[in-house]
């Protein structure tokens, strides 16, 4: 083989060499990066709010219904418990309720939001109400 046969063979071999080193790099990088962007995204944790009553408010009802509502940002599939006074009164999936039968006095609300496993991922805030109803003598 001649010398310039050689030459120009070496310079072919480096640079196969040099695009087959590039087109790894290219590969590492389009992997790392598909990699990163796969990954599920970091969310906030879930919150709810309760809308009604208000903290503090004062319920004037003779039959002992109290309306709740609230507003949650959480996954989906998720189960509200409505708790009075530290017992559960209810589970719902829809973000309204009526508890009846509250008595007159003062109670507490508050809600909890549970995964499909049954695991809480959220509270409320404790919100004080206070119910006023005619004497039963007046009824």
């Amino acid at each position: 083989m001649s010398n310039q046969n050689a030459t120009s063979l070496e310079s072919t071999t480096v640079s196969f060499a040099a695009i087959f080193n590039f087109h790894k790099l290219a590969l590492c990088v389009l992997l790392f990066v598909g990699i990163l962007f796969s990954q599920p995204a970091l969310s906030a944790p879930p919150t709810i709010q309760l809308l009604t009553p208000a903290d503090e408010s004062t319920i004037r009802n003779t039959q002992g219904q109290v309306h709740i509502s609230w507003v949650t940002h959480s996954a989906l599939n998720v189960v509200y418990e409505i708790y009075l006074d530290d017992v559960l009164k209810k589970t719902t999936t829809h973000t309204a309720m009526a508890l009846t039968g509250v008595e007159r006095g003062a109670h507490s609300i508050y809600l909890l939001v549970k995964d499909e496993n049954g695991k809480v991922i959220a509270s409320s805030p404790t919100h004080t109400i206070f119910v006023h109803q005619n004497s039963k003598l007046f009824r």
